[in-house]
């Protein structure tokens, strides 16, 4: 990557070791908390995952010796190289492939079980009780998450992986590891989701642009939360016809957007041959 030089590299095991003192602490806090017989809220909760969150940022931008220099640099590239259209390409066909399989999942998981499409459903996600809630979560993912993500699954994750065994083994299992942390309906929109970004991040050698859509994907997902009233946790109930109506919207809206993942992966795929013939040598030499 061209901006490799510009930033400290950082590692699998420092990933590993910010997680075990960020756990450390949320430990020892509600420890803290829970002797003192407090009792933790919604939104209590929502302020300790934003402590963490915002805590790791700061031990990330310690580690990789951020600078206003090297950022600017950074950000140049990235506005030298911006393509609206194809931006708002990526952003429509990603939020089609998510909501379809999202669709289809749910789907699949009611006609086992409706408590365990309702399980399924909101086991990963964060709950919005209130407008202090919201904006804490608007925060942490529109703009912290794309940093922290980012830096751990692509620039760390899917680089270190690339060099031990290939470019593609990289894609494939920094994806799968990414859409494992999100566990839930939104699963396999994830997977995807990474694939996506490590491809703009190998084609455009700037981490600026998966984190730039994957901020973009935060506010959408904001944004409907406050339009479709997703406050609370909400108990999914579903019709035959409900199911039928999920089952005909998913499959459409998954195909149509895999159709566009397809057609960009297509178009740019030179990036991912490129950069792999690098690594092959680079080996050899």
């Amino acid at each position: 990557m061209k901006f490799d030089n510009d930033f400290k590299e950082m590692k699998i095991r420092h990933i590993v070791v910010m997680f075990f003192v960020i756990t450390l602490l949320s430990i020892i806090t509600l420890v803290i908390i829970d002797l003192n017989n407090g009792n933790l809220n919604n939104t209590d909760d929502n302020m300790l995952s934003l402590f963490i969150e915002s805590l790791l940022v700061f031990m990330m931008a310690y580690k990789l010796k951020l600078s206003k220099k090297n950022v600017k640099r950074l950000y140049e590239d990235f506005r030298e190289n911006f393509n609206i259209k194809e931006i708002a390409w990526i952003i429509l066909f990603i939020i089609c492939i998510q909501i379809g399989s999202n669709n289809i999942l749910i789907d699949l998981a009611y006609m086992i079980s409706p408590d365990f499409a309702n399980w399924f459903a909101r086991d990963s996600e964060t709950v919005i009780n209130s407008m202090t809630d919201y904006w804490i979560v608007f925060i942490m993912s529109v703009f912290l998450a794309p940093f922290t993500e980012e830096i751990i699954f692509r620039n760390t994750l899917f680089k270190r992986l690339s060099k031990k065994f290939n470019i593609y083994i990289g894609l494939i299992v920094s994806s799968i590891i990414f859409s494992s942390v999100n566990f839930g309906p939104q699963m396999v929109g994830i997977f995807l989701f990474g694939i996506l970004n490590c491809m703009l991040y190998v084609k455009y050698e700037n981490i600026l642009m998966p984190m730039f859509i994957y901020s973009i994907n935060g506010v959408i997902n904001m944004i409907s939360t406050i339009l479709f009233n997703q406050f609370g946790n909400q108990t999914i109930v579903l019709t035959s016809k409900d199911m039928i109506l999920y089952a005909v919207s998913g499959f459409g809206l998954f195909i149509t957007g895999m159709i566009c993942f397809i057609k960009f992966i297509k178009e740019n795929k030179s990036y991912l041959i490129e950069m792999h013939n690098k690594r092959k040598a680079l080996e050899i030499n």
